[in-house]
C-alpha cells in the first residue's frame, strides 16, 4: 500500500516473519529509483512503526519525506533501496581512533587472556548486600553469578555486552 501527499510518501511492507522486515530508524535515508525515467530520488524516513495485521502478518509502515522535485505518475514503478546510516559507525570509529593510548582499541576489540585482569572475588556477605535494581536476580543463580563476575573485574577491564529480555 502506498499513499502520496505533499511530498510525503507512506508505504507498508508486509512479511510473515517480523525478523525479515528491513531494520530502519528515524532519519535513515532511502533511494527511490524511477525505473522508466532513470531518476534516483533520495528520501528520509520521517516515521517508522512495526505492527501486526491479522494471522501473524508483520507490517513495517514508514513515512518518507521526499525532495520537492519528486513527482508520482500513475503506473510509475520504483525500486526502493534502504541505505545504511553509517553515522553511528563513524562516531564509534572516531571514538576509538581518538584514544591517546593506541593499545586500548586492540585490547577492547580483540581481548586476550592477558587483557582480563585478576579477579577480586566478592565475599558472600558482599554478594548478599548488593543493591540490585531487580531483586528477582537474587533468585536466579546464573544471572546473579553474571552480575558478580562483572563487579569482580578490576576497573578498566574489557567491557561486558549484556543482552536479552
Amino acid at each position: 500500500m502506498c499513499i502520496f501527499v505533499h511530498h510525503c510518501l507512506s508505504l507498508e511492507i508486509e512479511n510473515n516473519d517480523e525478523d525479515l522486515l528491513p531494520e530502519v530508524v528515524l532519519g535513515d535515508f532511502v533511494w527511490l529509483d524511477d525505473i522508466q525515467e532513470d531518476i534516483r530520488y533520495e528520501a528520509r524516513i520521517s516515521k517508522a512503526e512495526v505492527f501486526s495485521r491479522g494471522q501473524g502478518l508483520a507490517v513495517l509502515k514508514i513515512s518518507l519525506r521526499l525532495p520537492t522535485e519528486f513527482t508520482l505518475q500513475q503506473g510509475a514503478l520504483f525500486i526502493l533501496r534502504f541505505r545504511v546510516n553509517r553515522i553511528t559507525l563513524r562516531r564509534q570509529y572516531h571514538a576509538l581512533a581518538s584514544l591517546s593510548n593506541r593499545s586500548i582499541p586492540c585490547r577492547l576489540l580483540f581481548p586476550t587472556a592477558a587483557d582480563i585482569g585478576p579477579v577480586q572475588p566478592l565475599s558472600r556477605a558482599g554478594i548478599d548486600n548488593l543493591k540490585l535494581v531487580n531483586e528477582n536476580i537474587r533468585d536466579d543463580d546464573q544471572q546473579l553469578r553474571t552480575v558478580v563476575s562483572i563487579l569482580e573485574q578490576p576497573q578498566g577491564s574489557v567491557p561486558f555486552i549484556v543482552f536479552g529480555p
